[in-house]
């Protein structure tokens, strides 16, 4: 077939082509971060040092008793008595007073102060905070990429049908372990050693007390007392306190997913890639064996120039010879690579087969 029965061969090849290009793509991409890891251990030493030196005062609970049910008479008693003369039953001739009652005065401490019931809303903020991270973010970070493609075409040249039906699935997945490690420890290892510190929050004295008393939550705004304002220990507190009341996540979440026909360039370039599997395999039906691999070759590079042309008008002679002969002394130089390893490693099976059979002989002698 001459040059420019091929040309209109192919021409016709596209011209009467059908094809379509389907595209599904799922993207997921996490970058989760981990601030509110590092503040939560930053701040819990200061939690146990309020934990282990709780804040207590006194409680003086008044009640006016018997004279024998009274535990002890103090100087409150005595005034008290003094103003409450009814409560005197006798005076003695000695001048002793005999009381029918008298107030008795029980004094207990008690860790229901308003800074100690500021910590105990947060460590149960924290556990709030804490459950609803660890049930958000991972293990590490990680980014999937899956994608599948199907190209279905077909033409028609006379009264020869072609057809064509391509299938592509393509998935990466790349995870970043490193993301939630600090100071020698990973993410894993982090979040258990939190854990156990919450834990052990709950666990004290302070806690289980306030608890058992089922003692009102404080809300925010905070109130600010000397204690508060001063003690180290809390304004730290205060801290991780307004940073999860004003939490918002600063983990990456990208998520991407198209199902799609694509017709633009992406499906242009199949449509060619067709043609020229259409082209070569008519070289090796119709040509001899010869000669068909110089025809076949011969209109690939035909028809991968038009292409080249097409893409970029102003691509030179000079240009183009560049390109091929940089592809062709790649590929020679990738075949010489592939063909010493493949000579090496028969030389080194060859080495290793001698040394066996030496060894063989050597055996029988000595046995010899």
């Amino acid at each position: 077939m001459n040059p420019e029965d091929e040309n209109e061969r192919n021409d016709g090849f596209l011209n009467n082509m059908n094809s379509t290009l389907f595209i599904k793509k799922d993207y997921d991409e996490k970058e989760f971060n981990y601030e509110w890891l590092d503040i939560i251990e930053d701040v819990n030493p200061y939690i146990d040092n309020i934990l282990r030196n709780p804040k207590r005062f006194i409680i003086n609970e008044e009640e006016v008793v018997k004279v024998e049910l009274a535990k002890r008479v103090t100087v409150e008693s005595v005034i008290h008595l003094s103003q409450h003369t009814n409560l005197i039953q006798k005076i003695e001739d000695n001048g002793d007073v005999k009381p029918s009652k008298i107030l008795n005065i029980n004094r207990e401490e008690s860790l229901d102060t308003y800074e100690n019931r500021f910590i105990f809303t947060l460590i149960n903020n924290l556990m709030i905070f804490y459950d609803q991270r660890t049930k958000e973010v991972g293990s590490h970070s990680y980014c999937n990429n899956k994608a599948n493609l199907k190209y279905e075409a077909n033409s028609k040249i006379g009264n020869e049908n072609v057809v064509i039906s391509l299938s592509i699935d393509d998935q990466t997945k790349e995870d970043k372990q490193s993301s939630g490690s600090r100071n020698g420890m990973t993410y894993e290892q982090r979040i258990k050693k939190v854990k156990r510190q919450i834990d052990g929050f709950q666990g004290s004295e302070l806690f289980q007390t306030l608890n058992r008393l089922h003692v009102s939550p404080v809300r925010s705004p905070i109130k600010k007392t000397n204690v508060i304002l001063k003690n180290p220990n809390f304004r730290k507190a205060e801290e991780l306190w307004n940073y999860i009341q004003t939490y918002e996540s600063k983990d990456v979440k990208i998520k991407d997913k198209r199902d799609y026909f694509d017709n633009g360039a992406l499906k242009n370039e199949y449509d060619q890639a067709f043609l020229m599997t259409f082209i070569a395999n008519k070289s090796l039906i119709e040509s001899s064996q010869s000669s068909d691999e110089t025809s076949m070759i011969k209109q690939m590079m035909q028809r991968l120039i038009n292409n080249l042309l097409d893409s970029d008008v102003e691509l030179s002679e000079d240009r183009i010879k560049n390109l091929f002969i940089k592809q062709i002394d790649s590929t020679k130089e990738t075949n010489i690579k592939r063909s010493e390893i493949i000579c090496n490693s028969f030389i080194d099976r060859l080495e290793s087969e001698n040394n066996s059979l030496n060894s063989v002989i050597d055996l029988m002698r000595n046995e010899g």
